[in-house]
């Protein structure tokens, strides 16, 4: 990793992580010869798009962009179209297989932990010779405070990141990063502008031998990363909680306030941040 990466990395895990975009957007701006890099680094709330041919929506990420196109995992098209003869970076037949599952399953996974949003998995080769990829799986979702969190919006964005490589004769060796990113800005009458913001990162390793319950030893790689997921993204919402909500919890809870209307406001800038916390259900449901 070059300085310059190393400064420009620097200033954004120092500013306000809702200014993401905007301070990646001047960074790049500032020196162009660095836009590659710094979007493969640097994590930022998804965004979606619509698959024209399914008109399903899938989400935008470094992982299926080429170029300026998306590829979409419904379709495995790119929008807007490429017009080189190859049709822009796809996975093998065999491996497009397994993306097509995958996303069956995690849609699953995405309907019963978050009960909305959209999701998106993508797969590229590594070594076709020897069968090792690599695979993203990506959750965004948008909430919005009901009537007694009125001013309240929120936003989920998940990305998992496997490497899957071989390891030994039938041992496979599964890595995966994971980032969570949070953004709950509030505007609240007689509290003012709030904005909880944040992102939690975190990496786990496994090696695994792949079983063949029926010949099909894709099935088994999902069996295999499905749980991984699972128990990673458990674990990091557990720490956001953690984190953004409880630190912030005690932290107003230590202060020492005399007037009565300041205590009110403080007691229910804290009930919008456990509420906030206790929207998203928490019960493991197997993937």
């Amino acid at each position: 990793m070059s300085d310059d990466i190393k400064y420009c990395l620097n200033i954004l895990r120092r500013s306000p992580p809702s200014d993401i975009d905007n301070n990646l957007e001047r960074l790049i701006a500032l020196r162009g010869d660095l836009d590659e890099e710094l979007c493969q680094r640097v994590d930022t709330p998804l965004e979606l798009d619509q698959d024209e041919k399914t008109n399903q929506s899938f989400i935008l990420c470094d992982y299926n962009r080429d170029g300026d196109s998306y590829r979409s995992p419904w379709s495995n098209e790119y929008f807007p179209p490429i017009s080189d003869a190859d049709g822009g970076f796809k996975p093998s037949a065999k491996l497009r297989q397994l993306e097509v599952e995958a996303n069956k399953v995690f849609d699953v996974y995405r309907h019963q932990y978050f009960e909305g949003g959209v999701s998106s998995v993508f797969m590229w080769d590594l070594d076709e010779s020897v069968g090792s990829f690599a695979a993203c799986f990506c959750i965004q979702k948008d909430a919005q405070g009901a009537k007694d969190m009125k001013g309240f919006k929120g936003a989920w964005s998940s990305v998992h990141v496997f490497e899957v490589n071989t390891a030994a004769q039938n041992q496979w060796n599964y890595k995966l990063t994971s980032t969570v990113l949070v953004s709950m800005p509030m505007k609240v009458k007689g509290l003012g502008d709030i904005d909880l913001s944040g992102s939690v990162t975190k990496q786990v390793q496994k090696t695994a031998k792949l079983e063949q319950y029926t010949g099909d030893e894709h099935q088994s790689h999902l069996e295999i990363m499905g749980p991984m997921l699972e128990d990673l993204e458990l674990d990091l919402r557990g720490t956001i909680e953690g984190v953004y909500f409880q630190k912030t919890k005690e932290i107003v809870n230590g202060m020492r306030v005399v007037d009565a209307q300041i205590k009110a406001r403080d007691k229910k800038m804290r009930d919008i941040a456990v509420n906030a916390a206790k929207s998203q259900p928490a019960n493991k449901t197997g993937l």
